[in-house]
């Protein structure tokens, strides 16, 4: 028993240690994203390119696990491609409520759930008592936690209006203002 206990915490240290370096690595990767974005839209070039994404597959995915692993990364990347620029000048905001702009989708609820999945930044830790978003959440690669300290947003899902994001009655109105917040949303409360 002895044995099998150490062999678990050097495993966990081998673990800590891999993940301190992923979380390093993801940090630059993060840096050097945003660095992209930046010459993509002072070439005036699209975000995504799906011909470079492919050719990286190509050279670097030897299985399903690989080839999963890069396209998380592809998405990862093309977040914080985005997150610098200013998107004023393409988005068309539908709705106005009390003086705050918002784009309206209408659809029925889990395809709203689905689509709000997308919107949240990449693993995003969620507080949810629905299952049944917290599964649409989790097929999406965000964490369900069991408490958050201080979220960094909450959703009501009875529809208060001066919110972020509002679902009520088959929409979902996301802000301007949390288009412009993104990047700082990591934690989210659904109540």
């Amino acid at each position: 028993m002895i044995e099998f206990i150490n062999n678990m915490d050097t495993l966990r240290n081998e673990l800590y240690n891999n993940s301190r370096d992923i979380i390093k690595l993801l940090e630059e990767r993060r840096e050097i994203a945003g660095k992209i974005g930046e010459c993509k839209v002072a070439g005036g070039l699209k975000i995504r390119n799906r011909e470079r994404e492919i050719e990286i597959l190509k050279s670097l995915s030897y299985d399903h696990f690989t080839e999963f692993v890069l396209n998380l990364l592809f998405e990862f990347s093309i977040n914080y491609e985005v997150l610098n620029r200013n998107h004023d000048d393409k988005v068309k905001y539908s709705r106005i409520l009390n003086g705050l702009k918002y784009i309206e989708y209408r659809s029925e609820r889990d395809n709203l759930i689905f689509l709000l999945s997308r919107i949240l930044n990449p693993g995003t830790v969620v507080l949810c008592d629905y299952p049944e978003i917290g599964k649409i959440l989790i097929s999406a690669g965000h964490h369900i936690a069991n408490a958050i300290e201080k979220p960094d947003l909450v959703i009501y899902m009875d529809g208060r209006e001066n919110q972020e994001i509002i679902i009520k009655d088959g929409s979902m109105l996301i802000s301007e203002n949390f288009l412009a917040s993104k990047a700082n949303i990591y934690t989210v409360e659904i109540q």
